[in-house]
């Protein structure tokens, strides 16, 4: 009997917490041991929120470090075949100042059975008598007739840089690949460690971590919306110093990529994706939501910020991208009174959302 007893009364405290967790219930009057048991359980409800706001951002960060780093690659490897193909024109351009020169001219100045491979006499680092071979080479151009000094010494100082400028590009290229690997386990260890935190504070708070995240999310979209509405009325009364001339104004098929980005609610974040009805990261859901409109961007959050016109916070309009983290990491798209269409973080959907502007770092206006 006295077990059963017991046993309610830890049910009724256990009933008690929680309600008061949820609805706060102001007129229960609890004894001590049980008010600061319902306060214990509140500040490590609200410990947690934070630990999970906390690891998505960290999540966030890295998986758009890495698709920088990924970027910066595919750009580099393409300057690579650039350069490469730099080279293979300086280099035929090379070989037809050889094939003008007479057998006769070669001869003359390699006798003696040394080779006669023009190329060899104008790459560097043949020893000491390189300025001499290449002085007696531009006279034989010259008494030939088909080039000058500054032309030929042009053209085997531009080969040279190529070739050192694609050795530093091949370097780089290394050293992203071995950053990639680096960045791509650190994120995949972040992503398993705040997937182990999510299901440990669900599996033990269940409903009062809900709760306590639905009580920020309505407290933030009701300071988005009372921000927005400030910067409307500053607009209006003219406090505003910035010169509204200088300001692009909102493009016309804003609306078609907000329609865009709302037909993708629902649909899964997934790092590096950016395909409908699939998965989205946060600058894939952007790029993707503003091609639907004709509008070509980046799929890296920080390019994005670079590439389209930066736009003062007060004037912000529908369809302007919203960034937030220092360098930036996360971007989302701006649908007015305060609230956003973003692809948040592992574990989470294609969302709308309220902006916490005192978050954001930049505002810009594609289109």
């Amino acid at each position: 009997m006295a077990r059963a007893t017991s046993s309610l009364r830890r049910q009724f405290l256990v009933a008690t917490v929680v309600a008061g967790l949820l609805t706060g219930l102001p007129g229960v009057l609890l004894p001590a041991a049980q008010a600061g048991s319902v306060e214990d359980a509140r500040r490590k409800v609200q410990r947690m929120a934070d630990a999970l706001e906390a690891a998505e951002d960290e999540v966030a960060i890295l998986s758009e470090d890495l698709v920088t780093a990924q970027n910066d690659r595919d750009t580099l490897e393409i300057e690579i075949v650039a350069t490469e193909g730099e080279i293979t024109t300086k280099q035929a351009e090379l070989d037809g100042v050889q094939a003008q020169m007479s057998e006769v001219a070669v001869q003359s100045f390699i006798g003696g059975g040394r080779g006669g491979s023009i190329t060899n006499l104008l790459s560097p680092g043949v020893g000491p008598n390189e300025s001499v071979q290449k002085q007696t080479l531009t006279e034989m151009a010259l008494n030939a007739g088909f080039i000058s000094t500054d032309e030929l010494d042009a053209l085997v100082t531009d080969l040279e840089n190529l070739q050192k400028k694609l050795g530093r590009q091949r370097d780089r290229a290394a050293e992203l690949a071995e950053q990639i690997e680096k960045k791509k386990a650190a994120a995949e260890d972040k992503i398993e460690k705040y997937t182990a935190l999510k299901t440990k504070a669900e599996r033990e708070l269940g409903q009062a971590l809900r709760a306590e995240q639905q009580r920020r999310a309505e407290a933030a979209a009701r300071a988005a919306r009372s921000q927005a509405g400030s910067f409307t009325a500053r607009r209006g009364n003219g406090s505003l110093v910035f010169d509204r001339s200088s300001i692009p104004p909102a493009s016309s098929r804003a609306q078609i990529a907000i329609a865009a980005a709302r037909s993708q609610v629902g649909v899964p974040y997934i790092a590096y994706k950016a395909i409908e009805g699939v998965g989205f990261d946060c600058s894939g859901l952007t790029m993707w939501a503003w091609a639907q409109a004709g509008v070509s961007l980046p799929h890296q959050s920080r390019r994005q910020a670079n590439s389209t016109p930066r736009i003062p916070i007060e004037y912000i309009e529908p369809g302007d991208l919203v960034y937030f983290h220092k360098p930036i990491s996360h971007v989302g798209i701006y649908i007015g009174n305060g609230m956003m269409i973003d692809a948040p973080a592992t574990g989470k959907d294609v969302r709308i959302a309220p902006v916490r502007f005192d978050r954001v770092v930049a505002v810009t206006r594609p289109g």
